[in-house]
């Protein structure tokens, strides 16, 4: 197993296109609410901003609805607890706080809010479905995540587009609003696009970074297969009221693979599976393409 942070690969031309998707998404964003500020009549600033009251209530709201997961202490789950510190220790990362989550669906996620120590978020599902390895893979993309401060970039460069959006979408249906919410919505969904791209090369930079760091890409690729298939088995109403975190979780719980080709592009937050599990294959080849001579050479 690789030490220290190094052990995450550098994938230069994936990094070129997180930096562009970063620094492009919340730009536009900016141009346009300056946009509006400064050109638009005082009518649809004033709705405009209460777009971003109702957004920004809305979020809020979310966040407390939220099912709240237990904190699991070592004695609750030591296996999961020594899992996760050997991960940490060959990571260079602090060992975050583990929460499980009651829910069935399969999955996992990372949470970082500042000023305070990172959460990894575990399912009872997934728990119930993974083997030992596999957990540790699913665990390694998720530290994958918390070193590249993931959490973190994905709130920042996504929150005030989806703010936009949110609060466009529950305006009130009166005509002298229609303006400001049809430019609330324009604003957010250009923004979600380009948060979403983010998003999809962010997962492709924790697989490979779980590949490094476990040595292990095939195991991903198998605890993947075994997510997916977990998914496909829960009622979508449950899938419904987690949907609303996909850009955060291991595998998106909404249908993400049907419509035209630009709208699955603009709602999708996650890679194709079949592309994912064709990296992590290709991962496992190189490896064990880099391995066999060693093997060969041993007296």
């Amino acid at each position: 197993m690789a030490q220290g942070r190094d052990l995450f690969p550098a994938d230069r031309g994936l990094q070129a296109r997180m930096v562009v998707a970063s620094v492009v998404t919340p730009l536009m964003v900016v141009v346009a609410v300056v946009a509006v500020a400064l050109f638009a009549p005082l009518r649809i600033e004033l709705f405009f901003t209460l777009a971003i009251v109702i957004g920004v209530w809305m979020s809020v709201q979310a966040y407390r609805d939220a099912a709240p997961g237990r904190q699991l202490a070592p004695a609750d789950s030591p296996q999961l607890h020594a899992l996760v510190e050997r991960l940490c220790v060959a990571a260079d990362l602090p060992k975050p706080v583990i929460v499980r989550n009651p829910e069935k669906q399969p999955n996992s996620w990372v949470v970082a809010r500042p000023r305070r120590p990172a959460e990894l978020h575990v399912t009872r599902g997934l728990l119930e479905l993974l083997t030992p390895a596999e957990l540790e893979a699913v665990i390694a993309h998720e530290l994958a995540h918390l070193a590249h401060h993931d959490a973190t970039v994905m709130t920042v460069v996504g929150g005030p587009g989806a703010v936009l959006l949110e609060g466009g979408s529950r305006m009130p249906g009166a005509w002298l609003a229609l303006p400001a919410m049809i430019i609330a919505l324009v604003i957010g969904a250009i923004s979600r696009f380009g948060t979403n791209a983010l998003s999809r090369y962010r997962e492709l930079a924790a697989d490979a970074g779980a590949a490094a760091l476990t040595g292990h890409p095939a195991v991903l690729a198998q605890a993947l297969r075994k997510v997916s298939g977990g998914l496909e088995l829960i009622p979508s109403s449950d899938l419904r009221e987690v949907a609303g975190r996909d850009a955060f979780h291991l595998l998106a719980v909404s249908d993400e693979s049907s419509g035209p080709w630009l709208r699955r592009a603009g709602r999708a937050t996650h890679p194709a599976l079949a592309l994912r599990i064709a990296r992590l294959e290709a991962m496992e080849q190189r490896l064990h393409a880099a391995r066999l001579p060693d093997v060969i050479d041993r007296p």
